[in-house]
């Protein structure tokens, strides 16, 4: 989206950015409910950012941690899009608790692929490894889904203490890039070449989003048109540090902010173009508002 130009400045909002649809969906199923009955109550942060939760506050939703799952007996509690462990559901089961599920089709697709893998893996006395980070709430969910040897990965350094001569199956959580997925991949295929274990059978799961798979890709073809980037992003957002990072790496003249009123006068200058990204758990709405603000701000 382009905005008019303000004191020579060009503002254009990233196309490629805006909360992925499994979040999209978590939100319309708290406010659709929200709407009806004004108070909802969501296990952990429903979305990691926040000036939305704020905003569903606002609307009424409350959150609650896992501890806390016993109070929802007999009322009604939203599991977010990451997904939970097979043990949530049986607590919440137990105490009678009415379980909203706005589980990511995809992550619910994926935890039973894991389950599946694993229990194949069993038979032939293979491993499952999981691509993804270690506290990540939807790592969580689907390691809890294998039964059987199941090794998470954060990086290519992770595969030292992986043995080889194994049959293996590779999966990623959904919200990695494809090309960091295809470089641990790649240092696998090497290292199974090194310890001469070629012949064991090694299974790769398609298991990215769509939207995330190349969303690295198109940012970097978003920067290449701007010269200045303002990224909106919540702290807690793993997807939000890892694209920042590239886009400090490509454009040092990146600013991290997480609500408009983070911006400063002192970044801009007279015929720059500014452009406005955001995480998958970034809302359009607020990368509008920042562009709206910097405006506001501009013509002061």
């Amino acid at each position: 989206m382009d905005f008019q130009a303000f004191m020579g400045i060009e503002i254009i909002i990233d196309t490629g950015a805006g909360s992925c649809s499994g979040v999209s969906r978590a939100i319309q199923f708290a406010e659709d409910i929200l709407d009806k009955e004004k108070e909802l109550t969501c296990l952990g942060d429903l979305i990691h950012n926040e000036a939305e939760i704020v905003r569903l506050k606002d609307k009424g939703l409350n959150s609650i941690g896992h501890c806390q799952i016993v109070e929802q007996s007999e009322k009604k509690l939203l599991f977010c899009a990451h997904g939970e462990p097979p043990s949530t559901y049986r607590i919440a089961n137990a105490f009678e608790v009415k379980i909203i599920d706005a589980t990511c089709p995809i992550v619910k697709r994926l935890q039973k692929r894991v389950a599946k893998e694993s229990a194949r893996m069993q038979k032939v006395n293979g491993q499952l490894l999981l691509y993804g980070d270690l506290n990540h709430a939807e790592m969580i969910g689907l390691k809890a889904y294998s039964n059987y040897k199941t090794y998470i990965l954060r990086d290519p350094a992770d595969l030292e203490t992986i043995n080889t001569a194994k049959p293996t199956v590779f999966i990623s959580q959904t919200t990695k890039f494809q090309s960091d997925y295809s470089q641990l991949i790649a240092a696998f295929k090497k290292k199974r070449k090194a310890d001469q274990t070629e012949q064991f059978p090694l299974k790769i799961v398609n298991s990215v989003c769509k939207k995330m798979a190349k969303r690295d890709i198109q940012l970097k073809l978003f920067l290449k048109n701007i010269d200045l980037l303002l990224f909106v992003s919540d702290p807690k957002s793993s997807n939000g540090n890892g694209l920042f990072k590239i886009a400090k790496s490509k454009l040092p003249n990146s600013f991290f902010i997480t609500s408009p009123t983070d911006l400063k006068k002192i970044w801009f200058k007279s015929g720059q173009k500014v452009g406005i990204s955001g995480a998958a758990t970034t809302p359009i709405w607020l990368l509008q508002e920042t562009a709206i603000h910097l405006k506001k701000m501009l013509l002061e």
